[in-house]
């Protein structure tokens, strides 16, 4: 939630319910097709303390209750672990949001159950990012290698190895330049060689 200019914490349940709502009173809309639950338990990004480290149990009935009159379509997880969403499956979870790239693979379980319950995987920072430890793929030596023996940008290259990893995976343009988002959108295009995947899976 955006307080001003500074993003704080939105936890509890009747701040969800608010969001959505201010959602809806935005959009003109009677219904959002998903939402996501964006918990802050770990880095990167703010960390809930005080009233705002709420169990998710309250948090997912609180979607549930605001999907079943209709407000909301999807329920979708962010920024969550293995083991929150193995709990949260019975309730029907659509898509799920992790920080995840060629080189940061930490969200690998995560992927593993999205697989294998068919749930879309929404990779964040897919090429990386400006927090520390989180380098970018335009940086690493093998990432332009490949990328300059296929004529494709790394940027090409990490996306189309995320895509390969699984049909389930929805990529965010994260640009606001269009050459660039053009060169991401075609990135969907790119067939890997088997050496290609190979180099880039022994990064992580």
């Amino acid at each position: 939630m955006r307080d001003g200019r500074a993003l704080v914490p939105a936890q509890r349940p009747d701040e969800l319910r608010d969001q959505v709502e201010a959602n809806l009173a935005t959009l003109g809309a009677d219904h959002l097709g998903a939402v996501y639950l964006r918990r802050l338990d770990a880095p990167p990004g703010i960390i809930a303390d005080g009233d705002q480290k709420v169990g998710i149990d309250d948090q997912l009935a609180e979607l549930s209750a605001l999907r079943h009159a209709g407000k909301i379509g999807g329920i979708g997880l962010s920024g969550v672990s293995a083991a929150q969403l193995s709990h949260a499956l019975p309730i029907g979870i659509a898509c799920v949001q992790n920080g995840y790239s060629v080189l940061d693979r930490v969200s690998e379980p995560e992927l593993a159950l999205c697989r294998e319950h068919g749930i879309a995987w929404v990779p964040f920072f897919p090429l990386g990012s400006a927090y520390p430890n989180r380098p970018h793929v335009n940086r690493d030596p093998t990432v332009t290698a490949v990328a300059a023996s296929l004529g494709a940008t790394p940027a090409q290259v990490a996306l189309a190895r995320l895509l390969a990893r699984y049909d389930g995976t929805l990529l965010i343009a994260g640009t606001a330049n269009p050459v660039h988002l053009a060169e991401n959108i075609a990135a969907a295009g790119i067939r890997l060689p088997a050496t290609a995947m190979a180099e880039l899976d022994s990064l992580a």
